[in-house]
């Protein structure tokens, strides 16, 4: 227990560190300006946005107080973060307590790195689609508990309320959960559960109150007009390509873990050899296109169509398989809880197969709840000794590394770029020239559009008809070239 405690200290610190070196970006330069006016101007504009663009107003409230108060979103994204390793931990109730737990640390270290700048370090993004998953699992950890007394009752409410207003497919999956609960509860004791049929009724008159609001219906009726006209065939089918992308293709570390949680599945209940051999092999091959995407974002070198028939197939199949191979788990109806996170984490992708809008951040609880669900497995059949945890340490150590200096070198960027910006405003300069980033720092940390454009300007006090240019190769991948 002590040991898990330091670990957990390191992981808390590490996290806090590089949010303090993370610059804001994008969406934030404008969400900043929105909390400079004070708490009535931004509950004014969340209520705004909800009549005129979306209804995510629980989000919209927190990260328009968040944004401006960027050293307590830094604290409160850190406990955030470190929340979710720990809920993990406490509702899997692993046997392997240090390897699961340096386990659950790489969820985040070894997170695809476009995942981690619009998810971790970019506030916006972050307060939507991260801090709904702590609470999911809060969620999730009382309903286990089943102590329904007042307090409890009342946060359970509460939780029902509040978490569909950050980001819909959320919304659904917690309308999932409430779902599987009361049917289970209804199997195990012939009755309905009138606790359980409230939380639904609540979860769901919440994600309709958000997803129906008149924001939303008129941010649909502008956009994706082309995709809102297909069938519901036609949709699937164009996302397909999608799914299959942002459910594995992109997610090393959550492929990585269902490979090996599959195997050791096979290993153990299979016995014929010829059998065991083809299954093995099966699962490689879903590391083979990860591998490829690694390879093409790092030094652009592809030899796989994405898109292409047979990876879609292959990967729909591997879903099918996985699946399978979970229920076929000894004592699977003592521990269920590989596949109820395993069905949400495919189900969070799924509903987004109604949707035109992907991307790395949309798919961050799939990733998640894949990565629990693996995690369960592994720890179900593994035996930790001290090889297993040394080499934990260090891979986490490597992680940890990388993305301080990256995140250094971050930081080391911006504040020559502050530099140029201040020079420039004080020479009342036309032309500003700023170093760019990479595509995969914090999400939009170049002003590349309109209005991150017009946004960045005043979020640094520049006049609207100052030009901005960028510097280029001043990156060597997370190496910064300073003079």
């Amino acid at each position: 227990m002590k040991k898990t405690k330091k670990f957990y200290f390191i992981f808390f610190a590490f996290i806090l560190f590089i949010l303090f070196l993370s610059p804001i970006s994008g969406d934030d330069w404008g969400n900043y300006l929105v909390g400079q006016n004070g708490i009535k101007h931004m509950i004014g504009q969340a209520l705004g946005m909800y009549l005129s663009w979306e209804g995510r107003l629980g989000s919209r409230l927190l990260i328009n107080f968040l944004t401006y108060n960027k050293i307590i979103w830094n604290f409160v994204n850190t406990f955030v973060i470190v929340g979710i390793t720990y809920f993990i931990n406490n509702i899997c109730k692993f046997k392997n307590k240090v390897s699961l737990l340096l386990l659950t640390f790489l969820i985040f270290l070894f997170m695809n790195l476009f995942t981690f700048s619009q998810t971790i370090v970019w506030i916006a993004g972050n307060i939507t689609y991260l801090f709904v998953i702590v609470l999911l699992l809060i969620y999730i950890k009382m309903l286990l508990n089943n102590n329904y007394n007042k307090i409890n009752i009342t946060l359970l409410i509460f939780l029902n309320i509040i978490i569909p207003t950050f980001i819909e497919h959320m919304a659904l999956i917690l309308i999932f959960i409430n779902t599987i609960f009361s049917i289970s509860y209804f199997c195990r004791y012939k009755k309905i559960n009138k606790l359980l049929l409230i939380f639904l009724i609540i979860s769901i008159a919440s994600f309709l109150t958000m997803f129906l609001s008149p924001g939303n219906r008129y941010r649909s009726s502008m956009e994706n007009i082309q995709f809102n006209e297909l069938s519901l065939f036609g949709k699937i089918k164009y996302n397909l390509p999608s799914f299959v992308y942002y459910t594995y293709i992109v997610n090393y570390y959550s492929v990585f873990l269902m490979v090996l949680a599959n195997i050791l599945i096979i290993k153990k209940t299979f016995k014929k050899l010829f059998i065991k051999l083809g299954l093995y092999f099966f699962q490689v091959i879903a590391i083979i296109p990860v591998i490829n995407y690694i390879l093409d974002t790092t030094i652009s070198k592809s030899f796989i169509d994405y898109n292409s028939i047979l990876v879609i197939c292959y990967y729909l199949l591997f879903t099918i398989i996985s699946f399978i191979l979970i229920i076929r788990i000894k004592d699977i109806r003592k521990s269920y809880l590989p596949l109820l996170f395993f069905t949400i984490g495919i189900l969070s992708n799924t509903v987004m197969l109604l949707s035109p809008t992907w991307g790395y951040r949309t798919s961050l609880g799939t990733y998640i709840f894949l990565c629990i669900s693996s995690l369960c497995v592994i720890d179900y059949y593994m035996k930790e000794n001290k090889v297993y945890i040394i080499g934990l340490i260090s891979i986490n150590c490597i992680g940890a590394l990388f993305y301080s200096i990256f995140y250094v070198n971050i930081r080391n960027a911006y504040n020559d770029n502050y530099k140029l910006i201040k020079e420039g405003i004080e020479n009342n300069s036309d032309v500003i020239e700023i170093y760019s980033y990479p595509g995969f720092a914090p999400c939009n940390i170049n002003p590349s559009n309109e209005y991150h454009l017009e946004e960045y300007k005043k979020y640094y006090g520049m006049k609207d008809n100052v030009e901005i240019r960028f510097i280029e190769d001043k990156w060597n991948f997370i190496f910064y070239k300073r003079k």
